[in-house]
């Protein structure tokens, strides 16, 4: 073997161990965009839940791994599954669910990518032999022509990865943050209290006001609730952190509250808020 093809047939070994760790690295970031996907559960199997949902992508193929990307992350929002429901709904439950909203053309583009990235690796490893042809130098010139064409549609598919990665991960982060602040825990109070039952009631009870004006007598409301769902009122300060009604009310949002001058005191009124 002269110099020319022994230096050759280096080049196209070299080349094919670059693209098939190339390969391994977009196989990597697949698995790692698929373990953020979805993440869901209790407080207290929530790590659990997503330890098993990494474990069994571990031994996912290829072509596994891209077509759970495709259904998982590139779905239309018609055609994405909605979140399971718990199975014990006395326990908090969250779940969090990521969706790359492509256009069109893009995704079809994303996909056919997808598909010939795992059509050229396995042609890689398992099919790649015909090209190996070490007797001839215009073969082994091809092949290393052909390697490293490979190499750039390799890269540009790893370069989009990641960076659909590291946005999947920054958002987590923002999310994390939220929810651990002060705002998160106000925000987790006020969606708790407007779909308490509580305010359900008390918005009922206000959308069927006896007076022509549209207000609704906060004390007569809270009538209707206590012979409806006497519990409703139970432990409002530990349920809440108020126990006034109307600073409940007030804090759902969903009630505008007035006063109204008596002769004696005042009266507190209550009405839907509009848009609610």
């Amino acid at each position: 073997m002269d110099d020319e093809l022994r230096s050759l047939t280096d080049e196209v070994l070299l080349k094919m161990g670059r693209n098939l760790l190339l390969n391994q690295q977009v196989e990597h970031l697949l698995k790692a965009i698929l373990g953020l996907a979805r993440i869901e559960g209790t407080p207290a199997d929530t790590a659990t839940r997503l330890e098993a949902r990494n474990a069994a992508l571990t031994t996912t193929s290829m072509g596994g791994l891209q077509r759970r990307f495709r259904s998982e992350l590139l779905t239309a929002p018609e055609e994405h599954s909605q979140n399971r429901e718990p199975v014990d709904p006395s326990q908090p439950w969250f779940s969090t669910a990521f969706r790359f909203d492509l256009e069109p053309a893009d995704r079809e583009a994303l996909e056919a990518d997808l598909d010939a990235l795992t059509a050229e690796r396995n042609e890689l490893a398992h099919h790649f032999l015909p090209r190996w042809q070490p007797g001839s130098a215009s073969s082994m010139a091809e092949a290393s022509a052909h390697l490293e064409q490979q190499r750039e549609k390799i890269l540009a598919m790893h370069n989009r990865l990641k960076s659909m990665h590291a946005s999947m991960a920054e958002t987590l982060q923002m999310a994390a943050d939220f929810w651990s602040s002060s705002e998160g825990t106000a925000a987790v109070e006020l969606v708790h209290l407007q779909s308490s039952r509580l305010i359900e009631l008390l918005t009922e009870a206000a959308a069927s006001p006896k007076r022509p004006d549209g207000w609704t007598d906060l004390a007569y409301a809270a009538d209707i609730v206590q012979r409806l769902e006497p519990d409703a009122l139970a432990k409002r300060k530990e349920r809440y952190g108020e126990r006034s009604l109307k600073a409940l009310a007030l804090k759902s949002g969903l009630l505008e509250v007035a006063e109204e001058m008596l002769p004696q005191g005042t009266r507190t009124l209550i009405r839907p808020r509009a848009g609610s």
